[in-house]
């Protein structure tokens, strides 16, 4: 790191806050709540990526965060539904 760059931390509060490049296209931000929504950022990655757009290496890095993010959402889904599946049933049991 140079030694100029040094003072520049967020701690000593001289950060420059630059305000949004006009000459950029207003993104469209989904909301990753779910895996369909996960589906279709995805999709619009790869449309990104497939006109260049996007780098095939960063893309790739940002496809890999989405499908873990995916992964982590189908995980939450399933434990849900079944946390509620043995609520349903805790009554049912006979021994």
């Amino acid at each position: 790191m140079a030694t100029s760059d040094n003072d520049k931390t967020p701690e000593s509060g001289t950060w420059e806050v630059l305000p949004p490049d006009p000459t950029h296209p207003k993104r469209l931000r989904l909301p990753l709540t779910t895996a369909v929504d996960v589906r279709k950022e995805l999709a619009r990655l790869y449309r990104s990526m497939k006109v260049g757009q996007i780098p095939a290496a960063d893309g790739t890095k940002l496809a890999y965060v989405l499908n873990i993010l995916r992964q982590t959402i189908e995980t939450s889904d399933i434990e849900q539904r079944l946390e509620a599946l043995e609520k349903a049933t805790e009554g049912q049991k006979e021994y």
